[in-house]
């Protein structure tokens, strides 16, 4: 009998300090075009505090519809899943779930970080913030040309202010590197997210080298959060 009580003790135990570890939720069915702003607006809405961070989760750079908060104790997150289950955000309703835990993002220390990453496939775009760092920073434009270099592409987007370019080291990388391929992502960094945005209605939806009769590409571009 003691023996029993003693294990469902520890059992009980250890369920407390699971929940306990608790400081993450989880918001699914939301908006792909959604932005961390709009997460914060609906813990507002339902009068959750205690947000520490709000961010969106991404399978190859394209938003999932999921949304990620973390929270300072895991009794505010256990609030917010309460209150934020089954709100309405952008005409949808939310459905919630706690989490322990969420991927962290790979460490890549400057411009050679990121290469170094690119090349190994350390950068796939997937998980809370594509994986990456600089949220509302970075721009994906998709559609380009197969063979385009970084220094080709460079080129074509000077006065866009760039991230690294006072170093002579523009945070741009060449996300596929299937040299067969017809078109192909890149990555490109801007100094901040109003610039990326710049950067979006300008190239969003353009042809890629309109003058060229033989290569055509309609960009496409999106920001990152």
């Amino acid at each position: 009998m003691a023996a029993t009580q003693t294990a469902a003790r520890r059992v009980g135990k250890q369920v407390f300090e699971a929940n306990n570890s608790r400081l993450h939720v989880e918001l699914t069915g939301l908006s792909r075009t959604a932005l961390p702003a709009d997460l914060r607006r609906l813990c507002g809405k339902s009068k959750v505090e205690h947000v520490s961070n709000a961010v969106l989760d991404y399978r190859r750079f394209r938003s999932t519809g999921t949304g990620l908060l973390t929270f300072s104790r895991p009794e505010h997150a256990a609030v917010a899943h309460k209150a934020l289950n089954g709100s309405v955000a952008g005409g949808k309703r939310v459905k919630t779930r706690l989490l322990s835990y969420l991927p962290e993002l790979p460490r890549m220390r400057g411009q050679k970080g990121i290469l170094q990453a690119a090349q190994r496939g350390a950068i796939t775009g997937d998980g809370p913030s594509g994986g990456i760092a600089g949220s509302g920073r970075n721009v994906v434009l998709y559609g380009l040309p197969g063979k385009l270099s970084v220094g080709s592409l460079l080129d074509s987007l000077r006065g866009v202010k760039l991230a690294g370019a006072e170093y002579g080291k523009e945070v741009v990388v060449k996300l596929d590197t299937d040299r067969l391929a017809s078109t192909s992502r890149f990555l490109v960094r801007t100094t901040s997210p109003s610039e990326a945005y710049r950067l979006v209605r300008k190239y969003h939806m353009q042809m890629f080298r309109p003058e060229s009769k033989s290569d055509k590409h309609t960009m496409r571009a999106f920001v990152v959060w």
